[in-house]
């Protein structure tokens, strides 16, 4: 029995593939899905996705978003995912460097900028972390 994993962004369809499993960072904690699993929709935080197959093992860093579990689909839906063995350790470390940066200056300027604002350069800070942690622990 297999899961049909879908993870879709704004640019369109991330990725499509049955998996045996899926473990991804819900918003109460790390969660892993197997065939047969009852229907949820859940929040998703910046974190790993663990896309397992019957003979390897796929590893996505994704950003905020939600999940949602029927039927043996798992629908992830995401401002945006990256496959670890795709993303360049230079420009991870760049964007992380633009990101923290502009949330210093936010912050700096907080009564300019609406909370909100600060609140998604915060995401983006911990999406860019997440894809820097997942590259490394992989590829050691």
């Amino acid at each position: 029995m297999a899961l049909l994993l879908k993870i879709v962004t704004p640019t369109g369809v991330a990725l499509k593939k049955e998996v045996r499993s899926v473990v991804l960072p819900a918003l109460g904690g790390e969660i892993e899905i197997l065939p047969g699993h009852l229907p949820l929709i859940a929040i998703i935080q910046p974190g790993e996705l663990v896309a397992k197959s019957e003979i390897s093992q796929e590893f996505f860093a994704i950003d905020c978003g939600f999940v949602r579990i029927s039927a043996d689909t798992v629908f992830v839906l995401t401002d945006e995912s990256l496959n670890i063995d795709e993303a360049d350790m230079d420009e991870i470390d760049m964007a992380t460097e633009r990101a923290e940066k502009a949330l210093e200056e936010a912050r700096s300027r907080r009564e300019l900028l609406d909370p909100a604002e600060i609140e998604k350069l915060d995401a983006k800070v911990k999406y860019q972390m997440a894809k820097k942690l997942a590259k490394f622990q992989h590829h050691l």
